[in-house]
C-alpha cells in the first residue's frame, strides 16, 4: 500500500543428511512416526498440515528427554513415555545446527522444476490465465514423458528418489523432447546446465577441495540462474 517495507534473509547450511542428523541427535530412524529432525510432528499431524511448523526441537531438550527416556520418572507405559519424549531414543552426542539437510534441499528444488516443465510444456509464457484442465493435460503429458523414457512412475508427493532422477540431463533431455519451441528449449537447456554446474558446491562438505572450479564459478553462475529465472521464466 505505498509503505516501506524491510526484509531480512538467513541462509543456513544446507549439507545435513537425515540419518546423520537422528544419529547424532538420539533421534528414531527415518522410519518413525516422528517424522521431522526439526520439529515434534508426527507423520499423522505433518501429513494433514504441510505448512505450518516451526523449529522447534534443540539439542539441549534433546539430551533433557534422553534422561526421562532412560529414567521414565512418572512410571509411564512405553507407548505414554514415546509420547513423552517425541521420539528420542539414545543420547544425543554431538549438536546439529537445525537446518535444511540436503534431502529435503534436492525434493525443494524438484518440486519447483518440475513445474516448470509442466509450464514450458504447455507453453505458459504464451498464455494469461491457463485453466485447471489444461495444466492437468501438461502434467499428464510430462508423467508420461517421464515414464517412458526414464521408467520413472508418477508420484502424489515428491520424493528423494524422484528428485533424484528429475534433476538429471536425461530426464530434462527428454522434456525438451516436448516443448514446441527451439528458442525455450535452449532456455531450458541453459538453465540447467548452470543448476548442474551448481549442485556439487551445496552438495559437498568441503568445496573447496573437492570442487574448486565450480567454487570459483558459484558466485557467477548462481547469478546468471537467478536472471535467467526471473526473465525467461
Amino acid at each position: 500500500g505505498g509503505m516501506q517495507r524491510s526484509f531480512r534473509f538467513f541462509f543456513r547450511g544446507t549439507g545435513y543428511d537425515e540419518k546423520m542428523v537422528r544419529e547424532l541427535e538420539g533421534l528414531e530412524a527415518s522410519g518413525s512416526t516422528y517424522v521431522c529432525t526439526l520439529c515434534d510432528s508426527t507423520r499423522a499431524e505433518a501429513s494433514k498440515n504441510m505448512v505450518l511448523h516451526s523449529i522447534t526441537r534443540s539439542h539441549c531438550e534433546n539430551l533433557e528427554r534422553y534422561e526421562i527416556w532412560r529414567k521414565n520418572p512418572f512410571s509411564e507405559s512405553a507407548d505414554e513415555l514415546r509420547d513423552r519424549v517425541k521420539g528420542v531414543s539414545a543420547k544425543p552426542f554431538m549438536e546439529t545446527q537445525p537446518t535444511l539437510d540436503a534431502l529435503h534441499c534436492d525434493i525443494g528444488n524438484a518440486t519447483e522444476f518440475y513445474k516448470i516443465f509442466q509450464d514450458e510444456i504447455g507453453e505458459v509464457f504464451q498464455k494469461s490465465n491457463p485453466s485447471r484442465e489444461e495444466r492437468r493435460r501438461w502434467r499428464s503429458a510430462l508423467d508420461k514423458q517421464l515414464s517412458k523414457q526414464l521408467k520413472l512412475k508418477p508420484v502424489m508427493r515428491m520424493n528423494g528418489n524422484f528428485a533424484r532422477r528429475l534433476m538429471t540431463r536425461e530426464a530434462v533431455e527428454a522434456v525438451c523432447e516436448l516443448i514446441p519451441s527451439e528458442e525455450r528449449r535452449e532456455a531450458l537447456l541453459k538453465l540447467m546446465d548452470l543448476y548442474f554446474q551448481m549442485k556439487p558446491v551445496w552438495r559437498s562438505t568441503f568445496p573447496a577441495r573437492d570442487c574448486p572450479d565450480q567454487l570459483c564459478r558459484y558466485s557467477y553462475n548462481s547469478q546468471q540462474f537467478a536472471d535467467l529465472l526471473s526473465t525467461t521464466f
